[in-house]
């Protein structure tokens, strides 16, 4: 019988930090797709196939390993509403809309709120991690290491004509904070069946637009329908198992790091293509660093 309490919360594992490790590749490869895909592909289609098919795929995934989704008079089904809208229906039409009008660096800065975001919010709902000045500290001094790395000239675009899509954005990256502290206090759950439960329901959600959009959609080239079938199995189906077993063991503070070490990963993946890295790069890589370290060291215990 499974229990309808989450499970208590332990010390990062090696399988924690290889989950983050496995997410951070995923998500940060993802803008690429997107950016592929929506060039022929409407938002609302987009959105709805990528979720779309992920939940089909997730469910399938579930049923191979013998696990069952709950029956439709189960609570659960609450929190997978929750987590499906605020984990992906939501986040992903605000993201969308709001780089019609932004460009993807200041994006990318608005995004790296989500820590400072999860840590705060965690603060008064998750027990375990309560905000202390060494965690916030820590945090802060991530998130200006992803400015540095970005570039602190995109600030230069804040506010002005642009701003409802900038809050468009920050509404995106609470939304990913509040699904990390959800998928922490879901009853305990495997996470192939929370993750399947929570993108049937989004895929319902971006339903009614997403068929709509996908009625009148012009031909679309394969290598279109490539990226999104990508975006709905790695970024999507995996990253959601992924997401649920880090926040539900490690918490929403430790998976909140994600959002440091994406722009880390592009970083590397343009060394890999042969770019080169400047010192403004591996000052911002050592005070993001830096910042992580701070945010998981332990406090020395007194005597």
């Amino acid at each position: 019988m499974t229990s309808t309490t989450a499970p208590t919360p332990q010390a990062p594992t090696l399988n924690n930090y290889i989950g983050l490790a496995v997410l951070t590749l995923l998500w940060g490869s993802a803008y690429a797709f997107i950016k592929h895909g929506v060039e022929t592909i409407s938002p609302h289609a987009l959105i709805f196939i990528r979720i779309g098919v992920a939940a089909i795929l997730l469910t399938a995934w579930a049923f191979f390993r013998k696990r069952t989704l709950p029956p439709l008079n189960d609570t659960r089904w609450l929190w997978f509403l929750g987590l499906g809208f605020c984990g992906n229906t939501l986040p992903f039409f605000l993201i969308t809309w709001g780089q019609q009008s932004i460009d993807s660096s200041l994006t990318g800065i608005l995004v790296a709120v989500m820590p400072i975001a999860t840590v705060a919010l965690a603060h008064f709902f998750v027990p375990g991690e309560r905000m202390n000045l060494r965690r916030a500290a820590g945090f802060a001094l991530g998130f200006l290491g992803v400015v540095i790395l970005i570039g602190p000239d995109a600030l230069r675009g804040l506010g002005g004509t642009t701003f409802l899509s900038q809050l468009a954005i920050v509404g995106a990256a609470v939304c990913y904070s509040l699904n990390a502290i959800m998928a922490r206090l879901l009853p305990d759950t495997p996470p192939s069946v929370s993750g399947a439960g929570s993108l049937i329901c989004a895929a319902l959600i971006a339903a009614p637009f997403g068929i709509m959009e996908l009625a009148s959609l012009p031909a679309v080239p394969t290598s279109a329908w490539l990226s999104v079938f990508w975006l709905a199995v790695g970024p999507t189906a995996i990253a959601t198992v992924i997401l649920m077993q880090i926040a539900r063991t490690a918490g929403p503070g430790f998976l909140a790091n994600v959002n440091y070490l994406t722009p880390v990963a592009a970083l590397f993946v343009g060394v890999i293509i042969g770019e080169t890295i400047g010192g403004t790069a591996l000052l911002a890589l050592a005070t993001i660093m830096a910042g992580l370290w701070l945010a998981r060291k332990k406090a020395v215990q007194p005597g």
